[in-house]
């Protein structure tokens, strides 16, 4: 089942290679952000994506790359959700009940996250496991 909405959640490997010119996703992720722009989708991603994609452009590129997707991001139109606690006790709850599945503890508070604003569908490079109805975009296949 398929849902249609004007709502997107950016996953920290999109937000990544979005700033890393040398990532090979680069130009894939430019293209994604245009149409979701021209779309007038909603755009969120979560506190700890942004750390996530702020550690690893330090890492793998440069602190000042590093601090220049913080400048865009603060200054962008993308909502950055802050989880609680009981976001928290929820994706521990996931992760014990998809043992079986490879879901990591960033994959399980996402998809706490998203199911409280009703989003249904990520923007990732990574393997997406449909927790829960929520599907990969397919704006970067």
């Amino acid at each position: 089942m398929s849902i249609q909405s004007s709502k997107i959640f950016i996953d920290s490997t999109v937000l990544y290679s979005f700033i890393d010119r040398a990532d090979p996703n680069h130009q894939k992720t430019i293209r994604a952000f245009d149409t979701l722009g021209r779309l007038e989708y909603q755009v969120s991603t979560s506190s700890h994506n942004i750390t996530e994609a702020y550690y690893t452009l330090a890492r793998e590129a440069s602190n000042s790359l590093a601090l220049e997707f913080l400048d865009i991001i603060l200054i962008s139109e993308i909502e950055i959700i802050f989880p609680q606690k009981t976001d928290f006790v929820s994706a521990l709850r996931i992760l014990k009940a998809n043992k079986e599945k490879d879901i990591n503890f960033r994959e399980a508070l996402n998809v706490v996250l998203m199911k409280k604003r009703d989003i249904y569908q990520i923007l990732t490079f990574n393997y997406w496991h449909q927790l829960f109805g929520i599907q990969a975009s397919n704006l970067i296949r």
